[in-house]
């Protein structure tokens, strides 16, 4: 996987998203990062649309590459088949604490 290269990564108080909302856009629009702070502890990470789909779409790409492994091997299960086991599991303690 690929890194994304971050040109500046800003450290701001929660505030400025609501007070400086245009600057911050203006400024991760440029590839930079903005990183947020509430009571002086992170809580977010603002960053451009395409930085995200930089940094998610080989993350995509390779759990779609397994999926369809998993979808010729009788080994193991499909997503589908996955979400439904977590899916009759849950029903189940569902029905147990009812």
């Amino acid at each position: 996987m690929v890194a994304t290269q971050v040109i500046d990564t800003d450290i701001r108080p929660i505030s400025d998203l609501r007070n400086k909302f245009a600057e911050i856009a203006d400024y991760v629009q440029g590839g930079n990062t903005v990183i947020f702070t509430r009571n002086g502890y992170g809580c977010m990470v603002t960053m451009s649309f395409d930085a995200y789909k930089h940094l998610n779409d080989p993350v995509i790409d390779e759990l779609n590459r397994i999926d369809a492994l998993c979808e010729s091997d009788p080994k193991h299960y499909t997503r589908a088949q996955s979400l439904e086991i977590l899916k009759e599991r849950r029903n189940a303690r569902r029905k147990v604490h009812a």
